[in-house]
């Protein structure tokens, strides 16, 4: 008994329902409502029980006439490892007909946040308190400053691939109180020869090709933001104009002799170390400087900081309606994770529509992500590339966690000692 208990708390540390999460009430008719979960013990009745409880200390369910039901939520004590002490809350049928979760009939049972309850005519979701969730520092620390993220000042964001810079652009352009449009223009997609017209705009007959006039990126975003994705792929010629652009908010078009002055602010993206590219002369180091004067933002990637994605993974459960194993959380962790945030997010998606079922499992889709992710596709890359440690700590990892993360069972598969096979394991993490 004792182990078992130890199994369910330890399994429901990031899903279990807790004080301060949400349950939002559907019933068959009438309007739905939804009210914080902040005391231990709530009781869901049918009208039959209000003579023997109070209205204030129970909720009134809708029922047939005959449908009589007390459902009963309340927090009970678990035991965790090294016999310490948790909470948890427990729905449990006091009387009447068993309830429905998450698709199956149950009598009593452990709530996770993301589950879905049928108490009569009536559904319940219990669900998390994560109304705003921002799963990098450096997101949160920008809007801690909101006279920099509402004023004209320009902004740099570095990160890797999939770290989320167009979406905290856009967080900051929601934030900034500007009254204009959200511009997105990525410099890497345009030819070099013109990448300046896709910027400034051109008037018509300015090149071979120029049969109208053209707005351009800045005067789409007037009053409003521009974000410039890829800045490392910017010319050094069109650095230099839009760095008098920076200083004066004017600008020429191409083939134009008259200025045009908008009120444009300039949020600028880079995935590598904009420093490196100064050494190398392909970028100004004046540009560099005037374009992270406002703020300058690294966000950093899933491999950095793996609370990154446990946090990340219990927002998509929540959004989702799915539960992730702990075990396959602790296997996400442990992998590099090279798309970021896109990458994860993409996986979790194709997992949750091909899953039979809501409980999200280590399957054939994640031996496949860590055979990508340990390279062990081509072997002849692997000789090349990798050594004999690195190949023996990604085929140890691969077995443990087909043995469904079971030191015993992967050790004897491997024929080695269960403290060799988790020392591989800790190595490889």
């Amino acid at each position: 008994m004792i182990v078992e208990q130890c199994h369910i708390s330890d399994s429901m540390d990031i899903k279990g329902l807790k004080e301060g999460d949400y349950i939002e009430v559907v019933p068959l008719s009438g309007n739905r409502s939804t009210f914080q979960l902040n005391r231990p013990k709530i009781d869901f009745i049918s009208h039959h029980h209000l003579k023997k409880m109070s209205k204030f200390s129970a909720r009134v369910l809708g029922s047939m006439n005959k449908e009589s039901f007390h459902v009963q939520l309340r927090l009970v004590e678990t035991k965790g490892r090294n016999n310490q002490k948790k909470k948890r809350y427990l729905i449990e049928v006091l009387e009447g007909a068993p309830i429905k979760l998450n698709g199956n009939y149950v009598f009593h049972a452990y709530l996770e946040q993301g589950d879905f309850c049928e108490i009569g005519f009536n559904r319940l979701q219990f669900k998390s308190n994560l109304v705003k969730f921002d799963f990098d520092p450096q997101k949160k620390l920008i809007f801690q400053n909101l006279k920099i993220v509402r004023s004209t000042l320009p902004i740099l964001i570095e990160g890797e691939t999939g770290v989320g810079k167009t979406s905290l652009a856009q967080k900051i352009h929601d934030e900034s109180g500007r009254l204009g449009r959200f511009v997105h223009i990525n410099i890497s997609s345009f030819a070099e020869n013109i990448i300046e017209s896709e910027l400034f705009g051109h008037i018509k007959g300015a090149f071979t090709g120029a049969i109208n006039d053209k707005k351009g990126a800045l005067k789409e975003a007037d009053g409003g933001t521009l974000f410039i994705d890829e800045i490392d792929s910017l010319p050094i010629d069109v650095q230099t104009k839009l760095l008098i652009f920076l200083d004066s908010f004017k600008y020429r078009p191409v083939g134009s002799t008259r200025e045009q002055e908008v009120n444009t602010r300039l949020i600028f993206s880079s995935g590598q170390d904009l420093s490196t590219l100064i050494s190398k002369s392909l970028m100004r180091k004046d540009f560099y400087f005037r374009i992270s004067c406002g703020e300058h933002i690294k966000l950093e990637s899933l491999r950095d900081d793996s609370k990154l994605i446990e946090k990340y993974c219990e927002l998509f459960s929540v959004e989702n309606g799915v539960s992730i194993s702990p075990k396959l959380v602790d296997f996400y962790k442990s992998l590099p994770w090279p798309g970021n945030y896109r990458q994860l997010k993409g996986h979790l998606c194709k997992k949750k529509v091909l899953c039979v079922s809501t409980k999200l499992e280590f399957d054939e889709n994640d031996e496949r992500l860590l055979v990508e992710s340990s390279s062990l596709l081509d072997i002849d890359e692997v000789i090349k590339t990798h050594s004999l440690q690195s190949v023996k700590e990604a085929y140890a990892k691969k077995v443990y966690y087909l043995s469904d993360c079971n030191y015993t069972v992967a050790a004897k598969k491997l024929e080695i000692s269960a403290k060799s096979l988790r020392n591989l394991i800790k190595e490889a993490s």
